[in-house]
């Protein structure tokens, strides 16, 4: 195949050493057509780059991991000049996948638009700012290459997927039990919170019977949650824990554990609260009901191991706001002997601590030290010892923390 620039660089030099050397009508009427045949390339191209719009068509819902969307991209050419060559670049679909997107090349005629779209999976909760889409176009002749960035906003909050625990047992707390907030144990009798309709199974003690006679059907008394009955989940992502992450398997893992807890207090209209931090900012989520599961996504779906303070640091200023006989949550890659200590600090402020302790065993990251996790077990303090490939469903609503 000729090199049409070799072919341009060598007739350049001949033909100008021609014109000044012999001159006359021919050789200057070939120099001028061979420059006339450079510059039109370079203005036909420029024309048309200045008349390409482009625009990146996405969904707009809310998205979760595993979702498949339709990613898809716009281009118009709205020049009088037909484009001979058009090659259109895009990241899109190795941000949110991994995958690699050969870049498409065709030609697009004058008023005329290329539109495109692909369905994707998506694997990874986050926050997603697409970037630009980058266009090349060049002559027929293959002379000249211009390009040309299509300015995006277009950005995707994939949230994390939510898994759903039927049960969450707490078996060292006296006051919470296994935090099965339908036990009477955990409700205020002096004060309700609503009524409904009588379901088979319902105690026929908290029926109302003055809005049964009224109504003449079986209406039955739903009990606000005691005082007591709060979580806190604090979730430790110090940098120094999440080092040699591979894949970012074990950050993906802390934001299952500590999801799924969270989204059972919320079904079940418990006081929860999430704090840990962003770089070295804190971050800090309070809810009661499942309506208020939103900000819990979007900082899930943000969560990184950047952590700059230990979390001996984040927990110690907020032990004494905890009301007493809450359940404290501690999510952590790192079972060492101070974050082991912080368990039976807890445990002596009358507030009932349990451990999360997120590890993959495959690629050797995250800490488990034994002898915090002896002491723990000496005063009653319940662990859970999660690998990346453990089904997290099933082992939190089994009999399994060691």
């Amino acid at each position: 195949m000729i090199n049409n620039r070799k072919v341009i660089y060598i007739m350049a030099p001949l033909l100008l050493i021609v014109v000044l050397l012999i001159g006359g009508v021919m050789p200057y009427f070939l120099f001028y057509f061979f420059i006339a045949g450079l510059i039109l390339p370079i203005i036909h191209n420029l024309v048309a780059l200045k008349g390409l719009k482009g625009q990146v068509q996405l969904p707009k819902d809310s998205l979760y991991i595993g979702e498949q969307i339709t990613i898809g991209y716009r281009i118009e050419n709205r020049s009088l000049f037909y484009i001979p060559y058009l090659e259109v670049r895009s990241s899109i679909i190795r941000r949110l996948t991994g995958e690699v997107q050969e870049p498409e090349v065709t030609s697009l005629e004058s008023k005329r638009e290329l539109m495109r779209s692909q369905a994707v999976t998506l694997k990874r909760r986050g926050y997603y700012v697409l970037g630009d889409l980058e266009v090349v176009l060049r002559d027929v002749f293959r002379l000249f290459t211009f390009q040309k960035q299509i300015k995006s906003e277009a950005a995707l909050m994939v949230y994390p997927e939510i898994i759903s625990l039927s049960s969450f047992a707490i078996s060292a707390s006296q006051q919470l039990g296994e935090l099965r907030v339908n036990d009477p144990a955990y409700e205020d009798k002096s004060r309700i919170a609503s009524l409904r309709g009588y379901l088979e199974g319902d105690s026929m003690k908290r029926i109302h019977w003055k809005m049964t006679a009224k109504k003449g059907d079986l209406i039955v008394k739903n009990y606000e949650n005691r005082g007591d009955t709060q979580v806190a989940i604090f979730i430790d992502n110090e940098i120094t824990g999440f080092r040699g992450d591979v894949d970012r398997r074990l950050e993906d893992k802390v934001v299952d554990g500590a999801l799924c807890v969270t989204n059972y207090c919320l079904e079940k209209n418990i006081d929860v609260t999430v704090e840990t931090q962003a770089d070295d900012q804190p971050v800090r989520i309070k809810g009661s009901k499942k309506t208020d599961i939103k900000p819990f996504l979007e900082a899930f779906a943000l969560f990184k191991g950047d952590g700059q303070r230990s979390l001996k640091s984040i927990m110690t200023t907020r032990m004494e706001t905890l009301g007493k006989g809450a359940t404290v949550l501690i999510v952590t890659p790192s079972l060492n002997k101070e974050n082991g200590a912080l368990g039976i600090q807890l445990k002596m402020s009358n507030l009932n601590p349990l451990f999360m302790v997120i590890t993959d065993n495959q690629s050797r990251t995250g800490v488990i030290d034994s002898q915090a996790k002896k002491m723990l077990k000496q005063e009653g303090v319940p662990l859970y010892l999660i690998d990346v490939k453990t089904n997290i469903k099933e082992y939190l609503e089994g009999d399994r923390n060691e």
